[in-house]
């Protein structure tokens, strides 16, 4: 009898790696593969045949769960060590990268690769429509077929970080509500600060908030906001968000998940509050800081150089309840126009619509 691949446990498996694709693709890291199936990898993402790349990421999903598969056999008919290739695909992997906006087939088994490929040289059942991404397909299979499960996880970590870049080159369009309401915008931002983000989404939510108080009250600010791990000294900018009004420096702020030590605090005034002259520096936090923090701060505010905290959920809730809904709806604009902004990774736009579904009560 073939084997059965449990769906639960190959989609936590996704779910742990695509993570660690997504953050090998932000830190650009290097591979340590062999070229040969770098470059075998490759012209399966050049390929016009979606079948080949979309049935590799079930392979290798069934050789790190059950290293008795012999994953050149995705159909069931091929004996006892052969698997489902089409169920996992259908029940599995496909659902799981279509959650995360990947660009993919219906079903791979039941387009270019149906009839029972086998994935071997001479395996297939007919002509392929690309003979060269076919063999390119073969040339992975036969790497990965023997490997250990940790070397195999390696691989498809490196498989769907190539699904993210193509990712990255296709249009996600953003959901929006039609009037948010607190309530709406409240689960929002609940959702939004649960993702791991490298403190984008944090900066981003802060800088939507400066953004939509200096619009609706009519404060005429010139708000610049230069991204996450952007050297301050490089930009001219005090901190993540550097808030102008005619020109002169009014607030300096740094949106932070980091817990904030005394270090910090002086590191901070040394180098960006001092040089220039601030009298109000603003550190918006998710992790409360340390009691020598405070005190450090307390020092300088007492000699004209204030330095406050907030945190970063309800300072933005709190003020959301107040500018009223058209301003609400403004914040909304503003947070969609930030993570719309050309070089900014699918992964946000992707975890935008995920957690509008969720505020909105969506069933995926």
């Amino acid at each position: 009898m073939s084997h059965q691949i449990n769906a639960s446990e190959a989609t936590k498996l996704l779910q742990e790696l695509f993570e660690l694709a997504e953050e090998d693709y932000r830190e650009k890291a290097p591979t340590t593969l062999p070229e040969d199936v770098v470059n075998a990898t490759g012209r399966l993402f050049e390929s016009k045949t979606q079948a080949y790349r979309e049935a590799l990421v079930g392979c290798a999903v069934a050789r790190i769960v059950n290293q008795d598969i012999d994953i050149r056999l995705p159909a069931t008919k091929d004996g006892e060590n052969a698997f489902s290739g089409r169920v996992l695909a259908d029940f599995t992997v496909t659902p799981f990268l279509r959650e995360r906006a990947v660009p993919i087939s219906a079903s791979p088994y039941l387009s270019a690769l149906r009839g029972g490929a086998k994935f071997m040289k001479g395996g297939e059942p007919r002509v392929q429509g690309d003979q060269a991404g076919f063999d390119a397909l073969v040339i992975v299979v036969d790497y990965l077929r023997t490997l250990p499960a940790d070397e195999a996880k390696y691989y498809l970590r490196f498989l769907l970080r190539q699904f993210i870049e193509l990712r990255e080159s296709s249009s996600i369009a953003l959901k929006k509500i039609a009037k948010p309401n607190l309530e709406q915008l409240t689960r929002l931002i609940g959702g939004l600060l649960t993702v791991k983000s490298g403190g984008r989404i944090p900066a981003i939510l802060a800088t939507a908030l400066f953004q939509t108080i200096s619009e609706c009250h009519g404060l005429g600010w010139e708000i610049d906001f230069q991204g996450i791990n952007v050297a301050d000294k490089f930009s001219g900018a005090v901190g993540d968000i550097t808030i102008r009004k005619g020109g002169t420096i009014i607030l300096g702020v740094e949106v932070t998940e980091r817990p904030i030590d005394q270090a910090r605090v002086a590191l901070t005034f040394n180098q960006k509050i001092s040089p220039s002259g601030l009298s109000d520096y603003l550190f918006v936090i998710t992790t409360k800081p340390e009691k020598e923090a405070i005190d450090a701060a307390r020092n300088y505010t007492g000699v004209g150089h204030e330095m406050n905290f907030v945190p970063l959920a309800p300072w933005l809730i709190h003020n959301l309840a107040t500018v009223g809904p058209t301003c609400r709806a403004i914040f909304q604009s503003k947070v969609i126009d930030l993570i719309s902004v050309q070089g900014t990774s699918a992964d946000l736009r992707v975890a935008w619509n995920n957690k509008m579904d969720e505020a909105l009560g969506v069933k995926s």
